[in-house]
């Protein structure tokens, strides 16, 4: 049998060239070694090399090229033989690139450029390794099925002496009964072992999945801040350039604002695993809400009018006092009032408004007369407290926050509370989002006994936090 190939595909030949020799000085002859600099060159390549009878073990594929991008090669070559490992090797990839890729074209690893030769020897003889069991497993796999076809071949014979069996002493019955049960638990543990590799493996594949998109994240605020330490550096060593202070500064902000973006993301993830794992008891009290809630938008005035933003807020007078849990509340309202603050643009409106409604408990539409009803209807099964103490139950607090000058697509709204999802065309990367802060609003909402809703139209977007006005103390 021939020996595995491997194809380079780049549109620059120095990469091309480079990356040949890394994978010579790690595999040496034990592979047939193919570029190519463009997708269609490798699919033409890629069909030569099938004629020859050679398996292609990896795929290596830069991006962005001319004509056919890589994630598009990539997905072909898939189709073609999807035994074959693919990784993509580029400085250019998005999560949603990588993503597709995944899905269409079960991307093995994604490696960034400039590359680490220490990473790519270790992802070359891992994805090796793992082409040549998977090979073995399949060959396995073949032999293990002939198995068990010689096996229902034995089973069907036995079938057919069963009339003779019968005739035979009460031992021979028996033991022929044991064959028979040991030849059946053996189909029945193949099977269920099978089973439970095909959801190993599909765990395996979640975490591989978690894990690679973390660590994108977590890697490029610190290739930022290392470059940003570097330059910072050689400035010092300059010192008597007039531009040196100014530029010093410029360099401590990248340093600053990266490294606050690592925090947040890792902030977000504790946060996260916390609320997931139902470890934390609530820490309920009492607070006037018509003091309260300026007091949470007030950090925000500032900052909205540095971007020409108008804020409103809309609190009745006299409203009734919240007992919850105040931290989560807190963390759920300012991560809205965020996200309105970096998406609206100038010129634009942020409102926050306040309401206190109530569900009668056991409401019988009998004694109702059609009026209240109607109103009862109108209002979602929900009406209005009064300012004084009310006679109804299950009272409930509703803040909504609405700014003007942006929509989500319907389609969207339904998906912007998992975890890691982007908006696409939204310019997160330069908000400095994590995509986590909607999922954790919504669980912090959660477990405070209430809801989160979204919604679009008219050139404005409204998030409704839905909460009940009391918790008793001790939840």
């Amino acid at each position: 049998m021939s020996k595995p190939a491997i194809i380079c595909v780049d549109d620059e030949p120095t990469v091309l060239e480079s990356l040949k020799i890394e994978l010579k000085q790690v595999l040496g002859d034990t592979c047939l070694i193919e570029t190519a600099e463009s997708g269609e060159e490798a699919l033409e390549l890629f069909g030569e090399l099938q004629v020859d009878q050679y398996e292609i073990a990896l795929v290596f594929a830069d991006q962005i090229m001319p004509g056919m991008r890589g994630d598009e090669l990539l997905q072909q070559i898939h189709t073609r033989s999807p035994q074959t490992l693919n990784i993509m090797i580029t400085g250019h990839a998005d999560l949603e690139t990588l993503g597709t890729a995944i899905r269409s074209a079960s991307l093995y690893r994604y490696i960034a450029k400039p590359w680490q030769s220490n990473d790519l020897r270790s992802t070359v003889l891992e994805a090796i390794q793992n082409y040549h069991r998977t090979r073995e497993l399949e060959l396995q796999n073949s032999q293990l099925q002939a198995t068990v076809q010689q096996l229902e071949q034995s089973l069907a014979a036995l079938q057919q002496s069963k009339e003779q069996l019968w005739q035979q002493t009460q031992t021979q019955e028996a033991l022929s009964q044991t064959y028979l049960a040991l030849a059946m638990q053996q189909v029945q543990l193949y099977q269920a072992l099978q089973s439970q590799i095909e959801d190993l493996e599909y765990q395996n594949q979640l975490k591989d999945n978690f894990l690679d998109s973390i660590s994108h994240e977590l890697r490029s605020p610190i290739s930022n801040i290392r470059m940003a330490t570097q330059m910072l550096e050689v400035r010092l060593q300059q010192l008597g350039v007039p531009d040196t202070v100014l530029q010093c500064d410029r360099y401590l902000q990248i340093l600053r604002t990266e490294c606050q973006k690592e925090a947040d993301l890792l902030n977000d993830l504790l946060a996260l695993m916390r609320l997931d794992s139902g470890s934390e008891s609530l820490n309920v009290s009492t607070v006037n809400l018509n003091l309260w809630i300026p007091h949470i938008a007030e950090p925000f005035i500032e900052r909205m009018q540095e971007r020409q933003q108008h804020l409103q807020i809309e609190v009745p007078p006299a409203l009734p006092n919240l007992t919850t849990d105040l931290f989560h509340l807190e963390r759920t309202l300012t991560e809205l009032l965020t996200n309105a603050w970096k998406y609206t643009p100038a010129g634009e409106t942020i409102t926050v408004t306040v309401q206190v409604l109530s569900t009668p408990p056991d409401a019988d539409p009998s004694g109702t007369d059609a009026s209240e009803l109607e109103a009862f209807d109108r209002l979602g099964g929900a009406v209005a407290l009064p300012s004084i103490a009310t006679s109804l139950a299950h009272s409930e607090l509703w803040i909504s926050i609405s700014n003007s000058g942006v929509e989500i697509p319907p389609e969207q709204q339904a998906l912007i509370f998992q975890q890691f999802y982007r908006i696409p065309n939204h310019n997160v990367w330069h908000q400095g989002s994590t995509g986590l802060g909607l999922t954790i609003a919504k669980k912090r909402v959660e477990k405070l006994r209430g809801s989160i809703a979204v919604s679009s139209e008219n050139g404005q977007t409204t998030f409704t936090v839905k909460l009940p006005l009391n918790i008793p103390i001790g939840s």
